[in-house]
């Protein structure tokens, strides 16, 4: 009775790192879908739900809780028994009792029923049933040869007493339940004629109920040709069992043209275009149109329609949302090495118009359809309002939106289509004058946990100009991530130009911010903290930022100082009171960063795994604030004509760009993490000043003034050093310093004389 398929499945895990590439989240992982199938009563096709790996056998019906998804055979018994055992005592006797369990004093419920009230008939098929289990599956064992032979002896034996049994029963309904028997039997014990034979006989011109189409399944076997298509086709159609079996083991010899050919009525038609249509990746519209012109109360219409709005989900949101490629389309993309086209955020803006021209078509099929004819109306309703929206019909969206609260207030689908509806009425708003709508915010409070809703509703305001609101939402991401990852959770691409390569990838609003958006933009972001947010509604969704304002301000100032706006940035980071250094800029207090996230030398004096060789005149706590002011003080000292020591001042100023770059031992000023990767190009579409901070160009241009301002020639010959050290590090020839100054060159090609070279200036 219980017997699984099994299936190879190919898993590409979401967290693979891509060789050359870094992390890139692809798949499933990307996939953006607010029309979810769990929506809808569509269980039995699980294994065909728009999925971006395509093929997951995965799934039992079994533990469907509802009574209409149990297994057919499940349910006749049930209503056999007049309802009067449990569905659950039926479903343990079905997959977990053995043969030896049917007796008198059985504690399942079910059995007892049978003993109790003599249906001797019953238990004797029950009995049979149960001994066909071990003849099913026997061939899995992997027994020895000899035991092979014997196994095979006692079950064709048994196999013969099952004939028997079949052709001696008198009762029609359980005849036809060992006609069935009989014909699994057979396919497992490979005897053909007796599965064309007994279905023949027993079913070939029955009532098509599940037992009709579990025994057409085994039959199909043993056929070739049109009909054997046409047969599966009708299988996949009206027998949940046999669904995903009947496409995994005949889909490859499936003909369209040579089915249609075989068909015998409109139904079958319908039937053989929905076969064509559960995998097929690309558009299906036009065989839509041909299943319900054929039977437009087909049940699997209902679904493939389902499906086909969650294609063009992907297509629309995926793209436009997340700036991700469509998710099956992701991995061929992300896997292959050898692609030189990038996608930037202009191709995926045109793909996603496109794709949006698609959705029209799709809706105008909608909209020219007969409601009356179809089966699942709320479903049809639904889809058009999700076009509606992807097509930017906004006004007909919200108006279809609210006739269907009143229509269908008891549907599941009614939550996504509130939801539909709040993110249509924030997109429809003019650029600059976007705004949370008073009508919306239930909505919002109502499904916090929705990550992909609160995303999609973000990325609107975004895009119309709104980034505080939006940046709010983004914020509430972090709720369920933080919890542990799950198929919910957003990932989301900064903007990509001509010259993308493999950019940052976002699950968090804080990360999003530090890489995408400027000081300015960031700093309405902070000027909006710094109002009134009293109300209960901006509580809620301005919490995180709230909690994180410091940090905020922390960025925002860091970015200043990427844009080289040094007075701006002491203004901001002033704002922050001297726990918050405290507690996030040393090597003892650790608070939202991580440990190797500290200053542990002085930006000015010392130099990364070089001896010191330059005296501190002045001694101070090291943070962003600190750094800050000394760096505005040493440059206004260095940029003073009447200083006598200019030179001096810019050499600091100088070493503290070397070690504001990504070698330096103060790349916190510019950054929250770093590595020593560095791409050409990226430079053009990542943080304002990557150049800078991975070619040290601001330190060569200050040891640079530093040298223009020295009195010896021994402190030139070390300037020019410092700007060959910057230019490449370690190893390093110092050629510049060889071709200039020759004669310094032995002595300041180590780090040994550094310091007398640096006393030399006067």
């Amino acid at each position: 009775m219980k017997r699984y398929l099994a299936f190879t499945i190919l898993l590409l895990s979401s967290f693979s790192k891509i060789a050359a590439c870094g992390y890139s989240p692809s798949g499933e992982d990307i996939r953006y879908c607010l029309f979810k199938p769990q929506y809808f009563n569509y269980k039995d096709f699980y294994a065909f739900y728009y999925n971006a790996n395509l093929w997951g056998f995965d799934y039992d019906f079994r533990s469907n809780s509802e009574v209409h998804n149990y297994e057919s055979n499940i349910l006749d018994w049930y209503n056999y028994t007049g309802k009067k055992v449990s569905i659950e005592s039926i479903i343990e006797f079905n997959n977990e009792l053995k043969v030896t369990d049917v007796h008198a004093n059985s504690q399942n419920d079910f059995v007892a029923y049978l003993y109790k009230n003599k249906k001797l008939d019953v238990i004797k098929y029950l009995t049979y049933a149960k001994k066909c289990e071990d003849l099913n599956s026997w061939e899995d064992s992997n027994p020895w040869e000899r035991e092979a032979v014997n196994i095979e002896l006692n079950n064709r034996n048994f196999f013969q007493q099952l004939l028997k049994a079949y052709d001696s029963e008198k009762n029609k309904s359980l005849k036809r339940k060992y006609a069935f028997q009989c014909i699994r039997a057979a396919f497992y014990l490979g005897d053909i004629k007796t599965i064309q034979s007994v279905f023949s006989n027993q079913f070939e011109n029955s009532k098509k109920d599940y037992l009709y189409y579990w025994s057409l399944y085994f039959n199909c076997f043993t056929k070739s040709g049109a009909s054997k298509m046409v047969d599966v086709a009708n299988i996949m159609a009206n027998c949940p069992e046999k669904t995903y079996a009947c496409y995994y083991y005949f889909h490859d010899s499936f003909n369209l043209e040579l089915a249609l050919k075989a068909a015998t009525n409109p139904e079958e038609i319908a039937n053989i275009y929905s076969y064509a249509s559960m995998q097929k990746v690309d558009k299906n519209l036009d065989n839509l149109k041909e299943i319900y012109n054929n039977n437009p109360n087909s049940r699997i219409l209902d679904f493939l329609l389902l499906r086909e709005i969650n294609k063009i989900e992907d297509w629309v949101y995926t793209t436009y949302y997340t700036n991700y490629l469509p998710s099956t389309e992701a991995w061929g993309y992300y896997w292959n090495n050898d692609n030189k086209d990038k996608v930037t955020t202009l191709t995926l803006r045109a793909r996603s118009e496109k794709d949006r021209l698609y959705a029209q078509e799709v809706l105008n099929f909608l909209n020219a359809v007969d409601l009356s004819k179809v089966q699942n109306v709320s479903l049809w309703k639904s889809a058009q309002i999700q076009l509606l929206f992807m097509t930017r019909n906004y006004s007909e969206c919200i108006s279809a939106s609210n006739q269907f609260e009143k229509q269908f207030k008891n549907e599941k689908i009614l939550d996504e289509i509130q939801k539909i509806k709040a993110i249509c009425i924030t997109a429809n708003q003019h650029y600059g004058k976007a705004i949370i709508k008073d009508e919306i915010k239930p909505i919002i409070l109502k499904n916090l946990r929705d990550e992909r809703f609160l995303f999609a509703l973000g990325r609107e305001l975004e895009f119309n100009g709104n980034l505080s609101d939006g940046v709010a939402l983004f914020s509430l991401l972090e709720n369920s991530f933080s919890e542990g990852y799950d198929g919910d959770d957003v990932e989301w691409q900064g903007n990509r130009l001509k010259t993308s390569g493999n950019l940052d990838y976002f699950y968090d609003y804080f990360n999003y911010l530090d890489f995408v958006y400027s000081a300015n933009q960031l700093q309405l972001i902070v000027n909006k903290l710094n109002t009134n947010l009293d109300s209960d509604f901006k509580k809620v969704i301005y919490k995180n930022l709230l909690k994180d304002k410091d940090y905020l301000k922390d960025l925002l100032g860091t970015k200043y100082i990427r844009e080289n706006r040094l007075t701006e940035a002491l203004k901001t980071f002033k704002t922050l009171d001297e726990k918050y250094w405290t507690n996030n800029y040393n090597a003892w207090e650790r608070d939202k960063y991580d440990d190797y996230y500290a200053f542990d030398q002085n930006p000015f004096y010392t130099i990364k795994h070089t001896d010191e060789f330059i005296e501190h005149k002045e001694k101070f706590i090291v943070t962003k604030l600190s750094v800050t002011e000394h760096l505005i003080k040493f440059l206004n000292l260095a940029n003073n004509s009447k200083t006598n020591d200019r030179d001096y001042y810019y050499f600091l100023v100088a070493n503290c760009y070397y070690n504001m770059s990504f070698e330096g031992n103060s790349w916190m000023m510019k950054r929250y993490n770093s590595s020593s990767s560095y791409y050409e190009g990226y430079e053009n579409e990542s943080y304002i000043d990557e150049r800078d901070y991975r070619l040290k160009e601001k330190a060569r241009v200050y040891y640079k003034l530093a040298f223009d301002n020295s009195k010896t020639d021994k402190f030139k010959a070390l300037c020019i050093r410092m700007i060959d050290f910057a230019d490449s590090s370690y190893p390093n020839h110092f050629e510049k310093l060889k071709s200039e100054y020759p004669n310094y060159y032995s002595d300041l090609s180590n780090c040994d004389n550094l310091e007398s070279y640096f006393k030399a200036r006067r």
